[in-house]
């Protein structure tokens, strides 16, 4: 069985822990067996969520940290708020305890990664925060790096999420690591709806400095470089190994290929132009280096199950009806 705690603060986004228990207890289903242990834990024993929800928890000072925490976000919207809920006392001995939790995988989703930042476990390490608070997050750990385009990222065993609704992404990216693609399927085919799909299953893990430094800057010098072509050689001569030791190593680390990773990485900037920019469709497959809008459609279509245009944002869609 695998221990999860849920580290619930004062505030902390409802949906967020509302989406763990539900993934939690999907996934438990789907398995057919209590896998997952799931328990929430709080300085006090009783926490209000925001909008007023309140959860009954295990008080810190007697429940020791287990395989997994995770910490919903804060519910503050700015720099302000956020200097202000880090001050809070349920903070300070919430650092404290996550201190503590040396062997963990530790897992935080919007302005919750503020309070890593906090206590210092992003120090030399990637990780994301919502959109909007990406610089302040760079100001609190200026020896992290922020990747702010990305919706979840793992760096060893600290996990970080975007704004409030990549919480899902999160979790789902945490059930794939501990149980695996199969379940990560069945899971977003239950409890994904409208369509949308996580990204968790087919974003590029930037996590890959933990398990190949190597492939890592192979990973930066792809992002870098996106409209010029790659091939095998190619890619392998930049990392000075040979092509076949170069395709052992990416599959190691990330269970792709040398080009599918190309692929992966190509897709997911195209994506993420697709969902916050106006640009037609032939100059995002140029940028991104895909050879036709046509391949990149197909792309689109096969990893989300929706058109390119249904991903656009929505004042573009309105304008074109």
């Amino acid at each position: 069985m695998i221990g999860i705690d849920v580290l619930v603060l004062e505030g902390a986004s409802a949906s967020a822990v509302g989406t763990t228990v539900d993934v939690v207890s999907a996934a438990n289903r789907i398995i057919g067996s209590p896998t997952f242990d799931l328990r929430f834990v709080s300085p006090e024993s009783r926490v209000t969520l925001r909008g007023a929800l309140s959860a009954t928890t295990h008080p810190l000072e007697r429940a020791e940290p287990r395989e997994i925490v995770i910490v919903p976000g804060l519910g503050s919207a700015d720099a302000a708020e956020i200097s202000a809920r880090l001050a809070a006392t349920d903070i300070e001995l919430a650092g404290d305890w996550l201190t503590r939790a040396h062997s963990a995988d530790i897992a935080a989703s919007c302005t919750a990664v503020f309070v890593l930042a906090a206590i210092g476990l992003l120090e030399d390490r990637r990780c994301v925060t919502t959109w909007w608070l990406g610089g302040e997050l760079a100001k609190r750990a200026p020896d992290a790096r922020v990747l702010i385009e990305e919706m979840v990222v793992r760096d060893g065993r600290i996990w970080t999420a975007g704004s409030a609704f990549a919480h899902i992404d999160l979790m789902l990216a945490l059930m794939r690591h501990f149980g695996g693609a199969a379940l990560t399927d069945e899971l977003a085919n239950r409890l994904v709806v409208d369509q949308r799909t996580s990204q968790a299953g087919f974003l590029i893990p930037s996590h890959l400095a933990a398990h190949d430094e190597t492939i890592a800057a192979l990973e930066s010098f792809v992002r870098s470089t996106l409209d010029q072509p790659h091939t095998l050689d190619s890619l392998a001569q930049w990392c000075n190994l040979s092509p076949r030791t170069l395709a052992r190593r990416t599959t190691n680390a990330v269970g792709l290929s040398p080009l599918q990773l190309v692929q992966r990485i190509r897709l997911n900037r195209a994506l993420h132009l697709l969902r916050t920019t106006t640009l037609p469709l032939g100059k995002i497959s140029t940028a991104v280096g895909f050879a036709d809008p046509a391949t990149l459609h197909r792309l689109v279509k096969r990893h989300t199950g929706r058109s390119p245009g249904a991903l656009r944002p929505r004042t573009t869609q309105s304008s074109s009806q």
